[in-house]
């Protein structure tokens, strides 16, 4: 379907465009096949590059040859690209300098049809590779395309990593299918903290973006000294839940910004908003080719379509461990999490048990609870082992094991959780919501 499309679009038009080459539709089957012929022996390609047209061409040539791909997100450490390398029996690896041979045994048994494995940000330390079909992508995608119509037509920016399957699919993949323009800038070009989204965005000309609540509230910033960028028509926002006044005052500055939601098991994208079907405080309607129930407050996708997890058999239903709701307009509603995982408001996935294990790794720090779902970093409420404890410098000490979205940017001292006052199990197991409704008081 996706190749299909190409030939819909005129073939001088653009593309791919990087700051290196660019690529017309005419010229983009030939320059996927003649990458494609290059594969013939590879297992499982996982792709470790910037941004650039490079990486979605051979993205395309895998897709097209059969062959799955692994791609690395770049806040990945070398510690999880390597897991999730060996985990997915990867016999190859694209990375700057070149195509490479791993000494992995790819003896992986993944599921038969399997187009693509992505790897959320890491909710433990080895988070679990989906194993998603080149049928489910192509689903995901031209079900965008059937939403958006023409409002995704014309130039879009690619702004978030192309390891993550938000932008890889519902980026790339529709744009390509709706024969639009991808403008590709490097991931460098935005600057430290996106300083330079404005500029980007400006300079582009890009009607459609995608992009993370942080990102909306550096860009909305921007936006108050620099004025509206005139030229775009969409900016979809998804990663984590995002405050409807936030999206507010984006649209009053003329962000036009429409909020979404979902997972890797469903392709990137369960549901989104979109200029004629548009609630704020929601997460739009379901994609058409998409089911989901609520059951117990939860909610269930009833077909999720992937391929299920590496090494495992793929449940029928997929419950997704957030607590929503449908309005009477049949539009969805997350309100929380079931779950302990946290979302940091640049979409990534953290185990705060898994930061808490490396703070309990230092012997200054006897008790911990991290938390800091949809703010931009991680937090913690610490207890010290004896008076003379160096804090600071534990945490320090800590942060250098995990990557940089789960470090600790902010600590409090607090007294020590006990039984007696409610904040541990009868078992000492913390009391993770007790714990955090005490301080919230206390703040």
């Amino acid at each position: 379907m996706i190749f299909s499309s190409f030939k819909m679009t005129t073939p001088l038009h653009i593309a791919l465009r990087d700051k290196e080459q660019s690529i017309s539709y005419g010229d983009l089957l030939p320059e996927i096949k003649k990458r494609a012929a290059q594969l013939d022996k590879i297992f499982l390609l996982g792709l470790d590059l910037d941004n650039s047209v490079e990486w979605v061409l051979w993205d395309l040539a895998a897709l097209y040859k059969g062959v799955p791909t692994l791609p690395l997100p770049p806040f990945f450490n070398d510690q999880q690209k390597i897991h999730a390398l060996k985990s997915a029996g990867a016999s190859h690896v694209l990375n700057k300098a070149g195509l490479h041979e791993l000494a992995f045994k790819n003896d992986v048994d993944l599921p038969k049809g399997t187009a693509k494995i992505t790897f959320t940000s890491g909710s433990t330390g080895a988070p679990k590779g989906v194993c998603l079909s080149k049928e489910n992508l192509e689903k995901t995608a031209s079900s965008i395309v059937q939403l958006l119509g023409d409002e995704f037509k014309g130039i879009h920016v690619s702004i978030l990593p192309f390891g993550v399957l938000l932008e890889n699919v519902a980026g790339v993949y529709s744009a390509l299918m709706a024969g639009s323009t991808i403008e590709i800038p490097s991931l460098n070009d935005f600057g430290t903290n996106y300083i330079n989204i404005h500029h980007v965005l400006k300079s582009t000309g890009c009607n459609t973006a995608i992009i993370v609540p942080e990102i909306l509230k550096i860009l909305v910033f921007q936006t108050m000294k620099m004025g509206a960028i005139e030229s775009l028509k969409y900016v979809a926002l998804g990663g984590s839940k995002t405050s409807p006044s936030m999206i507010e005052i984006a649209q009053n500055l003329n962000i036009p910004v429409y909020e979404g939601y979902g997972l890797s098991e469903c392709g990137s994208v369960v549901s989104l908003n979109t200029p004629s079907n548009n609630k704020i405080g929601s997460v739009g309607k379901l994609l058409p080719h998409l089911k989901a129930i609520i059951d117990d407050g939860e909610i269930v996708i009833t077909n999720p379509n992937s391929l299920g997890y590496i090494g495992q058999t793929p449940d029928r239903c997929l419950k997704t461990g957030d607590i929503g709701s449908f309005d009477k307009d049949g539009y969805l509603h997350v309100s929380g999490r079931s779950k302990n995982v946290l979302i940091t408001s640049y979409g990534r996935n953290v185990s705060p048990e898994w930061v808490e294990s490396s703070l309990l790794g230092q012997g200054d720090i006897a008790q911990a609870i991290v938390y800091g779902d949809a703010e931009v970093a991680l937090s913690a409420f610490i207890v010290p082992s004896h008076a003379q404890a160096n804090i600071t410098q534990a945490v320090e000490q800590a942060n250098q094991s995990l990557p940089d979205y789960a470090h600790v940017k902010n600590f409090q001292i607090v007294p020590p959780f006990t039984i007696q006052d409610g904040t541990l199990t009868g078992t000492g197991r913390p009391k993770r919501q007790e714990i955090l409704k005490l301080y919230e008081r206390m703040n």
